[in-house]
This record gives C-alpha cells, sequence and structure tokens, in this order.
C-alpha cells in the first residue's frame, strides 16, 4: 500500500505535467522581470528561445506561429504579451490534458501518434478536422470535446483508423474519390 507522503508526491507531479506550459511561462516572466530590474532587460529577451531549445532537446516539441507572434509581440508592449503568452500556456496545458484522456482511450500502439488538431492548423478544431479528412486523414471528437487526429510513425495521416471512443468522426469516404481540386471526399462520423 502507497504511503500518504507517496500519494502526495504523485499528485504534485501529476500537477506540474498537467501545468508545464503555465508553470514555465510564468517563471519566464519571473525572469525576465527580475533580469530587467537590475538592468539586465535584454538578456531577459532570451529566455523564451532558451525555454524552446530546451523542450526540444527534452520533448522533441517546437513552438507554434502563435508562439513565436506572442514571443515577438512582446517586444512592442511587454504587459500584453505577458498577459496572452500566459492565457495561451493555459490553454495549451488544458488542450494537452485532453488529448491525454483521449490517448488512453485508445490502444497503446497508437496513442503516441494521437495529436491536438491545433497541431496541424490554426483555424477552428472543426475546419481542421475537415481539412484533415480532406487531405486524407482521419480526425476524431472524444468525449471531451478535443479534436485529434492520428499519424504513422512518419508523421503521414492515416486514413482508415476507426478511433476506439469519439463524439464525431471526420475521414475520407470510402470508397476513396477525390473532388476535382484534389483533396478527398469526405463525411462524417457514419461512411
Amino acid at each position: 500500500m502507497a504511503s500518504p507522503q507517496g500519494q502526495e508526491s504523485a499528485s504534485f507531479s501529476q500537477q506540474v505535467r498537467d501545468n508545464t506550459n503555465l508553470i514555465q511561462n510564468t517563471s519566464g516572466i519571473i525572469a525576465a522581470l527580475g533580469l530587467d530590474k537590475i538592468g539586465r532587460g535584454s538578456v531577459g529577451n532570451l529566455i523564451t528561445p532558451a525555454t524552446w531549445v530546451l523542450n526540444y532537446g527534452a520533448q522533441g516539441s517546437t513552438p507554434s506561429a502563435v508562439d513565436v507572434g506572442i514571443y515577438g509581440s512582446g517586444f512592442i508592449s511587454g504587459i500584453a504579451g505577458m498577459a496572452v503568452s500566459t492565457l495561451k500556456a493555459i490553454v495549451d496545458d488544458d488542450i494537452n490534458q485532453k488529448v491525454q484522456a483521449i490517448r488512453l482511450q485508445q490502444l497503446a500502439k497508437y496513442r503516441p501518434y494521437i495529436l491536438p488538431v491545433q497541431s496541424y492548423g490554426s483555424s477552428s478544431p472543426f475546419i481542421i478536422a475537415q481539412t484533415i479528412a480532406s487531405n486524407g486523414g482521419t480526425a476524431w471528437q472524444g468525449q471531451n470535446g478535443q479534436w485529434v487526429y492520428l499519424t504513422d510513425a512518419k508523421g503521414r495521416l492515416v486514413i482508415d483508423f476507426e478511433p476506439q471512443s469519439a463524439l464525431r468522426v471526420m475521414r475520407p469516404k470510402y470508397p476513396f474519390e477525390r473532388a476535382s481540386n484534389g483533396k478527398f471526399i469526405y463525411c462524417s462520423t457514419s461512411c
């Protein structure tokens, strides 16, 4: 039987994993403000890129176009940039938690390749799901409302995946047929 202290440690570790983006963002803001206060503000501008490099080395993750835009806007309006980046960090953590819950509903061999649709485009999740389906992939909405899609180990879209649990599925219509624009004709849920 696990000790209460061991359970607290596991709970703390889970909280850190669930809020990684917010923790990194807040730490970066505090460090940048501190450097600015001691007259080293220009060094504070390197904290965000340094965090991106560390994330890439540790997790293979890269900043999104939105992250880079927010970073750039921070030079124009520091306080607004900090507020927007904090909000984005909270949203990113929420998406990551929802994607993790969806992954756990699928077979273990597919889990590493299930991605949030937000990593595929910057439109609304439903529009991105349609784009994925028209490009030959399967996207689905989990029970928690998050849209995800599946790739193979090489990052290519998977055309014929059947999620184990989904509110809605978007995929190319079978038999596979292309529209005049070269995209797949797709359908939702029952096709």
